[in-house]
């Protein structure tokens, strides 16, 4: 688990409840995280699409398909309480 989860917890006794209550709830989070794949998954299968290259507005679309990718990396990141799960299929989240 990152620091971020407890790092508004002044207390340690408050931050070891509070690494249990993820811990309990980590069935839920492993499936937002299997969510979030899905959607990262569902963008690279777009990009390879040979129509989205007839957009005269591709380069923005492109950026805005890496913004939305990279907050998903983000928030695959926040949910991976097990840090030694450091990957996701190869790459890095």
């Amino acid at each position: 688990m990152i620091p971020n989860w407890t790092n508004n917890l002044k207390s340690d006794e408050e931050k070891v409840r509070f690494r249990k209550y993820m811990y309990s709830s980590r069935g839920v989070l492993d499936r937002l995280l299997e969510m979030t794949k899905e959607m990262d998954q569902s963008l690279t299968n777009q990009e390879i699409d040979p129509d989205v290259y007839d957009s005269p507005s591709w380069a923005a679309r492109q950026a805005h398909t890496n913004g939305y990718r990279s907050c998903l990396r983000n928030i695959q990141k926040l949910l991976t309480l097990d840090q030694k799960d450091k990957t996701n299929g190869g790459q890095p989240i």
